[in-house]
């Protein structure tokens, strides 16, 4: 399976580095994507892949 890391601030502008695998994106994200797919891109695929890809890049995630 296939992990992924995002970087971002914390409270005192220190980097914290989180590590996800593709089963906790999932968990994390694809019931508020597939709401917003559904609501915003009617008729467009709602899959396990394209939730990922997007988490990606809306967060700027790398493959590790």
């Amino acid at each position: 399976m296939k992990t992924y890391e995002i970087a971002y601030p914390d409270e005192n502008n220190n980097t914290v580095v989180e590590r996800l695998t593709e089963d906790q994106i999932i968990e994390q994200y694809y019931k508020y994507w597939s709401m917003k797919m559904i609501e915003n891109c009617p008729g467009e695929p709602i899959t396990r892949e394209r939730c990922i890809e997007d988490w990606v890049t809306v967060h700027w995630a790398m493959e590790v």
